[in-house]
């Protein structure tokens, strides 16, 4: 029983930290902003070792601008966007997005661009971001999870679609695939894989 019950243990504290060594896993950006005064919130679940919750509040400081934060797992941080092309209602938007927060034992970055075609009940997007993330130092979740005192970089590159049910509430769904170096060892077993997926709803409000 004993070992059974460290073996959960040890399940759920990699399921809740593991994610949270890096960058935010989520994206569900689009190209066009929440508007001038407007709430755009986000809710979902990223299937790494199960389901990650992961959220994201964004505020349209201006018609192409907005600033948000966002929590995933062990990860706290803030984002800017600015919409260059910017379809409310139809049409290809374009975005730049950056972000940065705090991980377990470190730091992350990241920015990019993002793509979107608004239609009228579908929007798909892609988002293809460049990730820093900084561990001030070496530390071990417990035995198979560890990671190194160091700056590792990698991108990762996201294709979704928000289902939008009225102009208020969407659901989304996308995928993302990572490519570059996680910084992270002895993940053969338990690790992020190469590809993931989230699953949520978006409010525009």
């Amino acid at each position: 029983m004993v070992k059974i019950i460290g073996k959960a243990s040890a399940v759920i504290l990699l399921a809740l930290f593991a994610p949270g060594c890096l960058a935010p896993l989520s994206s569900s950006f689009v190209g066009r902003s929440a508007g001038a005064g407007r709430v755009e919130l986000d809710g979902g679940a990223v299937s790494v070792n199960g389901a990650i919750p992961a959220f994201k509040c964004a505020v349209g400081l201006s018609s192409a601008f907005d600033l948000g934060v966002q929590l995933e797992s062990a990860s706290l941080g803030g984002f800017a966007k600015y919409s260059f092309i910017n379809k409310q209602e139809q049409g290809f938007s374009l975005a730049g997005v950056a972000g940065a927060g705090a991980v377990a034992s470190g730091s992350y970055f990241y920015g990019g661009p993002v793509l979107s075609y608004k239609a009228k009940s579908v929007e798909p997007y892609f988002v293809a971001r460049f990730n820093v993330v900084h561990y001030g130092e070496s530390d071990n979740i417990f035995e198979n999870v560890s990671w190194e005192a160091g700056t590792y970089t990698y991108f990762q590159f996201t294709l979704g679609t928000i289902f939008w049910v009225t102009g208020h509430i969407g659901f989304n769904i996308e995928g993302s695939a990572f490519a570059g170096d996680f910084g992270l060892r002895d993940f053969e077993d338990f690790g992020i894989p190469s590809v993931i997926f989230l699953a949520g709803v978006k409010f525009r409000l």
